[in-house]
């Protein structure tokens, strides 16, 4: 396998790519399930330079989260490929309508690869996302491109030098570079593009994918929220909250963004909300468990936000975790009742900030939620049955965890996407990925009788006027 770091050598990877595509066939289930084996072998043999090489990007990530996070959940994911891909593969058999189904005609749906799949992945976990999305693309027979974040130069170095040893350049190929390649890449001529990032750099994928009229999967984000009902058990509600809106420092496109609370409810959540911060990040153990901001940009917008925050006098409350510049460290922080106008109202946060926002009524709540863009993730802590009901049938999502945070990605069987601005269809669990880099081919197989067709054709008379006749008729 060969990496591309120039605009010029785009063409001819997907050329080479293409070709190998149209010789191969359609890929037998050993060599789809060969080539996911193939990504777990370079996550296992490589784990510690995988490590390595997400420290030196980060400045600071533990150990043990970078391979329980951003190792464990892919490995889980090729086990249930394994598991389920022939079931996948199966066609499925639809009925022939009438008369047709009664001629001995047979209707089904083959599951076709789509040929070269482009994968544009982010910053925040590259190497997961890239392997993730190259084991739903083997898994549905095609080959892979993956660009990898400008923003994430050692794990790109890794994936270009090491992927090579396993990987035919025609079976997958990484792409680095600056921004220049990301836009040639962009308007290549895949048969389908998935982007993970920003809304506002996915205008810009779309825009550009249209033009060879390329479909596209989209992961975004967007200000996920928790509302938490009125009889929600606080101390683990709070405990949850945090833990989700801190693991990788908040730099995850589906942790809790604000949270939507009653009055009354506000100190005990503030209370136990530090209670919960200091006990996972202990000032004894100097923020050793606290992941970096990515990027001196990302860091300084932190402090831009804060900074905007305090300029519109809202409560700002820290929890010191031993936190240093020096590892590019940012203190959590919980803002109150911030104004909409704000930039923490504006923004997807993306960091250890946590907003507050308080309500008198649960409806208001949900009304407010449904205000504002349709988030990636939606999280509603509570027991009462009406609320919970309110919650499911009243507003959208692309995913919903109930009384916890974040699970809903860990599920091997669950499907990962958005809706509207925060994305636009589904890949990951439950063979959404087979699926959404597959074509869902119909077939139609012609019975024993052979002439039903033909009845169709002209010149018409009394047989199709009889024939409408019967079909002609309202359905209550």
């Amino acid at each position: 396998m060969m990496a591309a770091n120039s605009p010029e050598s785009l063409g001819d990877i997907l050329r080479i790519q293409r070709e190998s595509f149209m010789q191969e066939g359609d890929a037998s289930i050993q060599t789809r399930i060969d080539r996911v084996e193939r990504c777990v072998d370079f996550l296992i043999d490589n784990q510690d330079a995988i490590v390595e090489a997400t420290k030196k990007d980060w400045i600071h990530k533990p150990d043990s989260f970078i391979k329980a996070v951003e190792i464990i959940p892919v490995i889980n994911h090729a086990k249930s490929i394994k598991k389920n891909l022939k079931n996948w593969m199966k066609d499925e058999v639809r009925k022939p309508d009438f008369p047709f189904n009664l001629m001995g005609a047979k209707t089904y749906i083959k599951y076709q690869a789509l040929g070269v799949v482009g994968v544009m992945v982010p910053w925040n976990g590259p190497l997961a996302m890239a392997i993730v999305a190259s084991m739903d693309a083997f898994c549905a027979g095609n080959r892979v491109m993956v660009k990898v974040s400008e923003f994430s130069p050692h794990a790109a170095e890794l994936m270009a030098t090491k992927l090579p040893e396993y990987f035919d350049v025609s079976e997958l190929a990484i792409v680095t570079g600056e921004v220049e390649v990301s836009r040639a890449f962009a308007e290549l001529p895949f048969n389908h593009l998935m982007y993970t990032g920003s809304a506002g750099t996915a205008k810009h994928i779309m825009a550009a994918a249209a033009r060879n009229l390329v479909p596209v999967t989209l992961e975004l984000g967007g200000k996920s929220p928790v509302i938490i009902g009125a009889g929600a058990d606080i101390a683990y509600t709070a405990s949850r909250t945090m833990s989700g809106r801190l693991i990788n420092s908040g730099q995850g496109c589906i942790t809790p963004d604000y949270v939507l609370l009653p009055d009354a409810q506000l100190d005990e959540f503030i209370e136990q909300a530090k209670a919960a911060v200091t006990k996972m990040y202990p000032l004894d153990k100097a923020a050793a468990d606290y992941a970096s901001i990515a990027t001196d940009a990302h860091y300084k917008r932190m402090h831009e936000l804060i900074a905007d925050a305090q300029a519109k006098s809202c409560n700002i409350i820290t929890v010191d975790v031993g936190a240093t510049d020096a590892r590019r460290q940012f203190t959590p922080a919980i803002v109150v009742n911030p104004p909409e106008d704000s930039r923490l109202m504006q923004e997807e946060i993306f960091g250890p900030i946590l907003v507050i926002k308080t309500y008198k009524t649960f409806q208001d709540a949900v009304d407010y939620v449904n205000k504002g863009e349709c988030p990636l993730a939606l999280y509603f802590f509570g027991d009462n049955e009406q609320e919970k009901a309110t919650i499911l049938s009243q507003t959208s999502s692309g995913g919903l965890a109930i009384n916890e945070v974040m699970m809903q990605l860990m599920m091997s069987d669950l499907p990962f996407g958005g809706v509207g601005h925060s994305g636009m269809g589904s890949y990951w669990g439950g063979g959404a990925g087979f699926k959404r880099f597959s074509h869902a081919k119909s077939v139609f197989e012609q019975g024993w009788y052979k002439k039903l067709g033909a009845m169709m054709d002209p010149p018409y008379g009394n047989t199709i006027d009889k024939m409408l006749k019967m079909q002609l008729k309202k359905t209550r």
